[in-house]
């Protein structure tokens, strides 16, 4: 098997495309960036576009977590803890708290 192919390209709001999300074409980066972008703006988007703004929200809910401090979601690093119910980036996880 060979390795997925990354688009390197930014994508825009008007050329996202789901399927490439789905087959993990598109980084972590790429996706939140057009995620922020959407939600940003939701109250002015059109069906279409709203539509996209959940079908992303839903992918990165599912296969993302979601840092409860800084809210950036993130891939799973060596201290992310399945079993909690509450998740650190490791940018958090690992700045000192004094």
């Amino acid at each position: 098997m060979g390795c997925k192919a990354q688009i390197t390209d930014t994508p825009t709001i008007h050329n996202f495309s789901l399927d490439e999300m789905y087959d993990e074409n598109y980084s972590l980066k790429q996706i939140y960036t057009i995620f922020k972008q959407l939600d940003k703006n939701w109250k002015t988007l059109g069906q279409k576009h709203v539509t996209l703004l959940e079908e992303i929200h839903d992918y990165l809910e599912e296969n993302f977590y979601k840092c409860c401090v800084c809210g950036e979601y993130f891939q799973e690093h060596e201290f992310t803890n399945p079993d909690y119910s509450y998740h650190e980036c490791y940018s958090c996880f690992t700045e000192p708290d004094f």
